[in-house]
């Protein structure tokens, strides 16, 4: 399982958008546990990670002054569940510095991303990235039971 985070980080961190493709799930999930955020909730889907996620955060950035996920690191693996930290260097199109820490829970399965469970500084990305942006609305809100039922009981 550590090579498929290694290997999903190293396509973020690239910009390999064939390869993160390859390495996500037709059936992932986003989980963002947040609260009154642009991201807030569960996110269900492969298209929807690319169609509307990904451009939304990737759009406030300029790739030539940032590099997401430039550094990452495995603190723990098991069984189908790896948990990792990622950061950020670089400044969003506001202008801002998005020196972003990501925690991340991954479960896989069958050489893929089945769930995503992303914990990040709100504020900073309130702030940097999206200022007044509108909330990408969620399939659902985040609960603890939205864990359950994702397979993290």
């Amino acid at each position: 399982m550590k090579q498929i985070v290694d290997g999903f980080y190293s396509a973020i961190k690239s910009g390999d958008n064939e390869r993160l493709w390859a390495l996500i799930h037709d059936d992932f999930t986003l989980v963002c546990p947040t609260r009154d955020h642009i991201l807030s909730g569960v996110y269900q889907g492969k298209s929807r990670f690319f169609e509307e996620v990904l451009p939304r955060v990737f759009g406030c950035v300029d790739p030539e002054q940032i590099v997401f996920c430039n550094e990452h690191r495995i603190l723990c693996a098991d069984g189908a569940t790896v948990v990792a930290l990622a950061i950020n260097e670089g400044t969003a199109r506001s202008g801002e510095y998005y020196d972003q820490v990501y925690l991340h829970i991954f479960k896989c399965v069958g050489g893929q991303v089945l769930t995503l469970i992303e914990g990040f500084d709100t504020a900073l990305a309130n702030r940097a990235l999206w200022g007044n942006t509108a909330a990408l609305p969620a399939d659902q809100n985040f609960t603890m039971g939205s864990l359950d039922a994702l397979g993290f009981a």
